[in-house]
């Protein structure tokens, strides 16, 4: 059974797509299968990184149940060390309005995959679908970027993604969960009052559920002078959010990056050389054991 992660971001512009589409080209480098889904629902363009533009078979054909089997509409790229793609949809009515049980028939299918790692663009900011789809990954990462309002952003994507993370220790019509999703918190704290005082016991499982929520943080586009304080950042998502974020890597801006996505090829095969190119390797190595880890463990 293939292991899941999802990637995404709080905002758009933070090159998510394209720490997706390295990653996987750099996985499959090292003779892993992998597959990515374009889960981006209304913005999907991960095909477009590997030079695939109009192709033949989409997402679309099994959410409209042209097939049933989510294997059918793969594309394997040869070029690119036998990485398989599923590529995204458009922003049709059937898609933009999927309904739960077409996301849970969706999430199913992803177990037919002959793959060892299936990377899932989930699109960026705080929709239902990109919250759903994030979460339902066995590992998460993050992407943003140093400047302010994209941290502020990630922040709350963070804090959204984490309640969400909390609410499904419980079942969608239980008391807890009812009442919790009528309420704005700014706080885990503030959900874990609110949790107890409905049902004794409840902040304990809460806990237990995100000792489990790790999500990874890649930093892109960084400059010698917009280094972020990765370990405030930590701080505050441990205080506010009670979860621990291990810092995969960052990737500095680079030039080699716009040209590449020019020539329609993630950059780290474009220019191997490249200083966003040797990042993304050692983000890529990292995520590799944090892969096997939980191959071990599971």
């Amino acid at each position: 059974m293939a292991i899941t992660v999802s990637v995404g971001s709080g905002k758009g512009g933070t090159g998510k797509s394209m720490v997706l589409a390295n990653l996987a080209a750099l996985l499959a480098r090292q003779g892993r299968k992998v597959c990515i889904v374009d889960l981006d629902i209304g913005g999907a363009n991960a095909h477009i990184f590997f030079g695939l533009f109009e192709p033949q078979r989409t997402l679309t054909h099994f959410l409209t149940r042209e097939t049933e089997n989510l294997a059918e509409v793969a594309h394997t790229l040869d070029s690119f060390h036998g990485l398989q793609i599923i590529p995204g949809t458009g922003n049709t009515l059937q898609t933009a309005n999927m309904s739960y049980q077409e996301k849970k028939r969706l999430l199913r299918a992803l177990e037919g995959i002959d793959a060892e790692i299936i990377l899932m663009d989930v699109g960026a900011g705080t929709s239902y679908h990109s919250l759903d789809f994030f979460m339902a990954a066995d590992l998460q990462i993050c992407v943003t970027m140093p400047e302010p309002t994209s941290i502020l952003d990630f922040y709350h994507f963070l804090q959204l993604a984490t309640i969400r993370k909390a609410l499904s220790c419980f079942l969608s019509q239980s008391e807890v969960s009812k009442t919790l999703k009528q309420q704005h918190f700014q706080t885990i704290t503030e959900v874990f009052e609110a949790a107890e005082k409905i049902e004794e016991g409840a902040q304990r499982i809460i806990q237990k559920q995100l000792q489990s929520f790790h999500p990874l943080l890649v930093i892109n586009r960084v400059t010698a002078g917009s280094k972020l304080n990765t370990l405030k950042l930590k701080n505050i998502a441990s205080k506010y959010l009670g979860i621990y974020l291990p810092d995969l890597g960052e990737i500095p801006i680079d030039e080699a990056v716009a040209k590449s996505l020019q020539a329609y090829m993630p950059v780290c095969e474009y220019a191997p050389g490249a200083d966003a190119s040797l990042a993304l390797q050692a983000i890529a190595e990292k995520l590799t054991k944090v892969v096997d880890l939980f191959l071990s463990k599971r």
